[in-house]
């Protein structure tokens, strides 16, 4: 017993070390600052505290500190934030004057929040002595700021942070426990059926608990809003109780009179009064998201209880069922096509990487309306994929309850984002040996199970386009009010150049600094309309595991296997929906979850064909290794979205949480 908790107490005193030492080196660097030489002023406005500590009501502020000549090392500064506008974190603005520069300029800003004392002390790097320093920020509205002390060349305390000191000892545990058990990467899992069950059940739940953990932590998107674009779904809702498909919304008079209701600008000049990103046809609101969501949460919860639902309960039970049916469809795949022979370790991290990777967790993390119909879609998608593999039986035969259920999730797609429905042609590789012999009945009739759902569904839809638009094939996402006039958007090919490498070839905004990412700047030679948000990076170049897929067709030409065919038409299907995104909606962030799911499915089958196919245990191993390494490095990259700065990410929202985040790095 001793022995097996000798290396855990070695981690403990090493964290503790590294907790005291290397994460407070700034107080043991503080200790050697000289001490601060008096007869320098500070002053606020012109006036010189403490007898005036108050700012001044005015948007710019400026901390003045006139004649120090000395050796300057660091500044602590105390404010104090009275008020309803007090921000979370407050940018200062440093600029100084030194033996290197006589006259004052910027040099950097610092980050300063009110309840965590790390951040009074302003670090400062100078040629020389400095002259003169000032420090700016601007006062946000309702807030009133007060100057409560300053200090030159402080002594920096040593705070002891005991979830910093957890996170670390829990991660070094991690990392041992991955060495010393590295044969669960490498080898084939040789335990029962039953633990390996709860073994890969175990890690379904530990992801669901970090989503739901990350869907509570923004309230903002838990909160009733009086804007009317995130209740779309309520408004739809409500028309259908009264049996109707247009909204019980009129639109406004000098709407109905424009000449072109679609042009943004028109709409701006006239002042008129609209629902933004409603559909509008024919003098009537309508709502163009998928409709499933609305019949299977909205409309039933409205019915029982009255009120709406908010947008992140849908999110979060169409989260938990895609997370547990991506585990159990590569655990299919695994069993029927590679026989158990990928290392369960090596399954579960890409199951873990495909989660992240397709955009579920920065759905997670903002859980408005718009991504309500995608992760409903996926969700589906994934269960129907595992259904219709888990109808095949021993025998070859197929069970009729999983082939329907897998059907009718697989037709709902469409009625939740229309271009998923493309993944329903990976079919024709699931019941490749029915479709060779149609010629006997009993695969009629799985064909004819098969089709009904469709059949169903899409009759549904094509009846509710008719009546809302005219035509069974309009979705009517072209009449949206929005940005510009999506009935003119068109087809152009050089829109093509700019999505693609802004989906899967751009550089990641990495920063040295908390948080860390940030959005890229978006550069282009397109001269038009291109509906656009910033993005985070392109998807093979933040998620290396899927440079795989570009082995595609050279493994192909050496070695033409089913699931070699299958990893190709899955990296097709993707690729068409990104051209279908990048000429119908846009480029935004959120829908890299419409493609990528794909593009990881394939980078999957590619990897474990690969695995599989080695016979040098050597170059099997190293290939293991450059996996494990790739999957990692994805993983840490789509986690670091959650501190992607949106208009309403956590810093704004739940600035306790934010501060609590912001301190485990500094």
């Amino acid at each position: 017993m001793k022995k097996k908790c000798y290396p855990y107490f070695i981690f403990l005193l090493i964290t503790i070390g590294i907790e005291v030492f290397f994460c407070n080196w700034r107080f043991w660097e503080s200790l050697s600052f000289p001490h601060a030489k008096p007869g320098y002023q500070v002053s606020i406005a012109g006036n010189l505290t403490p007898d005036d500590p108050e700012f001044p009501d005015q948007e710019l502020q400026v901390i003045r500190f006139k004649n120090l000549n000395q050796n300057l090392q660091n500044i602590k500064l105390d404010l104090l934030c009275e008020g309803n506008g007090c921000t979370a974190s407050l940018p200062l603005q440093i600029s100084f004057s030194d033996d290197g520069r006589s006259q004052i300029s910027y040099k950097g800003e610092h980050t300063y929040i009110q309840n965590l004392k790390q951040t009074q002390y302003i670090r400062i790097h100078a040629y020389g002595n400095v002259k003169d320093l000032h420090i700016t920020f601007t006062n946000p509205e309702d807030a009133r700021y007060t100057l409560l002390s300053t200090e030159i060349n402080a002594i920096r305390p040593l705070i002891f942070q005991p979830l910093r000191l957890f996170i670390l000892f829990i991660f070094s545990v991690i990392v041992y426990t991955a060495y010393h058990h590295r044969d669960f990467f490498t080898s084939v899992y040789s335990g029962s059926y039953t633990k390996r069950k709860k073994i890969v059940l175990s890690a379904a739940l530990l992801h669901i608990l970090l989503f739901v953990s990350v869907l509570f932590s923004n309230p903002f998107f838990w909160q009733k809003t009086a804007y009317p674009h995130p209740q779309e779904y309520h408004y739809l809702a409500e028309a259908l109780t009264q049996g109707q498909v247009s909204l019980l919304v009129d639109p406004s008079e000098e709407l109905k009179q424009l000449t072109n209701p679609y042009d943004n600008s028109l709409r701006y000049r006239e002042n008129v009064y609209y629902f933004w990103d409603f559909a509008y046809y024919n003098e009537k609101y309508y709502v163009y998201f998928g409709i499933a969501p609305v019949l299977a949460f909205y409309l039933p919860y409205y019915l029982i209880t009255g009120s709406h639902l908010p947008n992140p309960v849908p999110i979060l039970i169409c989260e938990l069922f895609f997370i547990l049916g991506v585990f159990l469809f590569i655990e299919e795949i695994v069993q029927r096509y590679y026989r158990l022979k990928i290392p369960l370790g090596i399954r579960l991290l890409f199951s873990s990487a495909i989660i992240f990777g397709s955009g579920a967790f920065f759905i997670a993390r903002r859980p408005d309306i718009y991504s309500v119909p995608i992760v409903m879609g996926l969700a589906l998608t994934v269960w129907g994929w595992y259904l219709w593999l888990h109808s095949r039986q021993a025998d070859q035969t197929l069970k009729r309850s999983s082939l329907i259920s897998g059907s009718c999730c697989m037709a709902l797609v469409a009625a939740c984002r229309p271009q998923l429905i493309l993944g329903s042609f990976l079919a024709f590789f699931f019941f490749l040996p029915e479709l060779k012999n149609l010629s006997q009945k009993k695969n009629q009739k799985y064909l004819i199970l098969a089709l009904v759902p469709f059949i169903i569904v899409a009759a549904g839809l094509m009846f509710y386009n008719q009546i809302r638009f005219g035509s069974p094939f309009d979705f009517g996402s072209s009449y949206n009010l929005t940005t510009n006039d999506m009935t003119r958007r068109g087809f152009v090919i050089d829109r093509f150049f700019s999505g693609i490498h802004t989906y899967l070839f751009q550089l990641p905004n990495l920063q040295p600094v908390f948080p860390f990412i940030r959005y890229v700047s978006f550069e282009t030679d397109y001269i038009g309309e291109i509906t656009r948000e910033y993005t985070a990076g392109g998807l093979l170049v933040c998620n290396p595991i899927l440079m795989f897929t570009l082995l595609t067709p050279l493994l192909i030409k050496k070695h033409r296997s089913k699931m070699l065919m299958f990893a190709l038409f899955a990296l097709l299907i993707g690729l068409s929906i990104m051209f279908i995104d990048i000429q119908g909606a846009g480029l935004l962030q959120r829908y890299f979850s419409d493609f990528a799911f794909f593009l990881f499915i394939s980078a999957l089958l590619i990897t474990f064909s690969l695995i599989t196919d080695i016979y040098s245990q050597e170059l099997r191993i190293a290939l293991i290794h450059l996996m494990i390494f790739f999957l990692v490095l994805g993983i840490l990259y789509n986690l670091s979205l959650y501190f992607l700065p949106d208009a309403d990410n956590i810093m704004l929202t739940n600035p306790q949480l934010y501060s609590q985040l912001y301190a485990l790095f500094h």
